[in-house]
């Protein structure tokens, strides 16, 4: 048999002080979603208020049936974000850890998302006995080492 899940990736972002946070990142979200292009499995934002020092925590939540949405946690330890068996894992110590160390004015998000674009890319390997031995993504300074003149 098979495998019929894509590759799935945790992307960690950190965002400074004045940031703006308009909308633009959850519509490409929805729009890479729309197109099936992702599928978000868990979401969590951390934010710490500049003048209070307060945490907000957003876990996303897909119980509703498709249309994922943000709610706030009680606090950060309630939040994990949940990988398939032996994949990676981010739980709530770790998300934690992450709130803890947020300067005022600054956030975080994790996002974990499965690429639905490479399903059947994958199914097809798989059923000419193809075996992934290794896979990751390369950061923008190897990119630009790999780049020609």
């Amino acid at each position: 048999m098979t495998e019929s899940t894509g590759p799935v990736q945790i992307l960690a972002v950190a965002f400074g002080r004045g940031a703006s946070f308009e909308g633009r990142i959850a519509e490409e979200i929805d729009k890479l979603e729309g197109t099936d292009t992702i599928r978000v499995i868990d979401l969590v934002f951390l934010h710490r208020d500049e003048v209070t020092g307060e945490l907000l925590a957003l876990d996303y939540d897909d119980s509703g049936g498709g249309d994922g949405r943000l709610t706030l946690l009680d606090g950060a330890d309630d939040g994990q974000l949940v990988a398939p068996a032996g994949a990676m894992r981010l739980g709530a110590d770790d998300i934690r850890q992450a709130a803890d160390e947020l300067e005022p004015g600054t956030s975080m998000c994790f996002m974990l998302f499965e690429h639905l674009w490479a399903r059947d890319l994958k199914r097809a390997i798989a059923d000419n006995d193809g075996e992934l031995f290794a896979e990751g993504f390369l950061g923008p300074d190897a990119v630009k080492a790999l780049a020609h003149p």
